[in-house]
């Protein structure tokens, strides 16, 4: 099992997730012998294969004995469109995504929103506040998504679940809500139910 972030283990592991995620290691391309990542990063050989073995468990890299390690990242990254019009909630979900493997679109109003889910590619999910800043502009902002993208996961996240009331019993209505305040492992498992078993599971923390 990876260690918690802030171990040498995770650095190293955030360190090679980082390169595949940016591009420098492509698709197929042939990892350092661990040793020489030992080396690299100044760790012990046992800290770089625990940093290893989770990224082959999140299907990343491929460990092939006798041939070496290669990396199997696909070429385009599963997003999370983040809405909400506090900064300090969207960049705290966005950093939750990251850190799960997945990327990360903000919007700071559901017109931004519409506009990113209009034109830009891979947003997998959203995870929305309801008040932005008044209850109607995110019910009318939960109610389009969910009549224009039906096939697309939508969580809500509020403090105050009754402002979902008016949706209950309908098909907008969310099947996933999220209350504030959240903890990291909430925000996961939504990304997990919606999004499939590619984020690994880890302590949480109350935000």
């Amino acid at each position: 099992m990876l260690s918690a972030p802030g171990s040498r283990s995770y650095r190293v592991y955030d360190a090679l997730r980082e390169r595949i995620r940016s591009g420098s290691l492509e698709p197929g391309a042939r990892l350092p012998g661990q040793l020489q990542l030992a080396s690299d990063y100044g760790v012990a050989l046992m800290t770089v294969r625990h940093a290893l073995a989770a990224l082959a468990s999140e299907g990343l890299i491929s460990i092939e004995h006798g041939r070496g390690m290669f990396v199997r990242f696909p070429p385009t990254v599963a997003s999370v469109l983040i809405v909400d019009d506090e900064p300090m909630f969207r960049n705290l979900i966005a950093e939750i995504a990251d850190m799960n493997g997945f990327g990360a679109v903000q919007a700071a109003s559901p017109r931004e929103a519409l506009q990113a889910l209009e034109f830009t590619d891979g947003i997998a999910m959203v995870l929305s506040d309801v008040r932005m800043p008044d209850i109607d502009s995110g019910i009318d902002f939960i109610r389009t998504v969910r009549r224009r993208w039906p096939g697309l996961p939508l969580a809500a996240i509020t403090a105050y679940p009754n402002d979902l009331q008016s949706l209950h019993g309908e098909a907008e209505c969310p099947v996933l809500i999220i209350h504030k305040p959240f903890h990291v492992t909430q925000v996961e498992e939504a990304l997990r139910l919606a999004m499939g078993s590619r984020v690994p599971a880890q302590a949480g923390r109350t935000i």
